[in-house]
């Protein structure tokens, strides 16, 4: 189906592929706990942003990190693209920064994908050590990035951040980290007792500037996050069958 729509839109020459994975609670005997409380699954889906087209998905338990084997889905939606395809993209949440995953997106003569560069930005998960670069950036090196009713929100290129465990495919270049702080108005506090918050997304691109590239990465906001919404809430997906039911309390026992 995917390459039938390719033919068709033979002039759509771009593709973004968005990953991510979304639980969705069961009473099933078989559901397994999830990291949210509860029990269910956790399927995860890459979505064709351009095109809004579903290329590849698992099913999974819901005691499956959505960390685990990323690279297994993502590589599949990527050979699922027409030939049509000449210029390939990745986005994801922190649950895509994992090793295997970068190392094949990094690669531009990656095994069972599409050859040449894949530019991609992920959330990154703000360990101290990175924390520590972000605290040492200079207040002019901040730029505005978003503001509310209730928050502040900038945003800046992280200088020299070099991880020592960076496992770099051959030829590809450094990674860019650009962090985004989060700042409470009228000297609020977070629920953590913090004044400030940090968020990173990394990417190989280096041309935009940083406020481009974090619009460009929140933007699977509106693709594979609404694909979730809409399959869970528009198309019953968020109701898994069952083999009976047993209305044995207010509401529905799914078993």
């Amino acid at each position: 189906m995917v390459q039938e729509v390719g033919r068709r839109c033979s002039d759509q020459k771009i593709a973004t592929v968005d990953l991510d994975s979304t639980i969705i609670e069961s009473y099933k005997r078989e559901a397994r706990a999830t990291y949210q409380g509860g029990s269910g699954y956790q399927p995860m889906l890459a979505l064709w942003a351009q095109m809004n087209l579903v290329l590849a998905d698992e099913f999974r338990d819901g005691n499956v990190p959505a960390q685990k084997e990323p690279l297994r889905v993502a590589r599949r939606a990527f050979q699922a693209l027409p030939t049509t395809v000449k210029e390939s993209h990745f986005r994801g949440d922190s649950a895509c920064w994992e090793k295997e995953l970068l190392r094949w997106l990094r690669d531009e003569k990656r095994a069972a994908g599409p050859p040449g560069v894949i530019t991609f930005g992920i959330s990154v998960r703000t360990a101290p050590n990175l924390r520590k670069h972000i605290e040492r950036l200079r207040e002019e090196d901040w730029e505005s990035y978003r503001e509310d009713s209730e928050a502040i929100r900038e945003c800046a290129d992280v200088q020299n951040h070099w991880p020592e465990d960076e496992d770099r495919p051959d030829g590809a270049g450094t990674l860019r980290y650009v962090a985004i702080r989060v700042r409470k108005r009228q000297g609020e506090l977070f629920a953590n007792g913090s004044a400030v918050k940090y968020f990173v997304v990394a990417s190989n691109q280096w041309d935009w500037d940083a406020v481009r590239l974090l619009n460009w990465q929140r933007e699977k906001a509106g693709t594979i996050e609404a694909l979730h919404d809409v399959l869970k809430n528009d198309l019953a997906a968020g109701v898994i069958p069952c083999g009976g039911w047993e209305p044995t309390r207010p509401g529905c026992d799914w078993r």
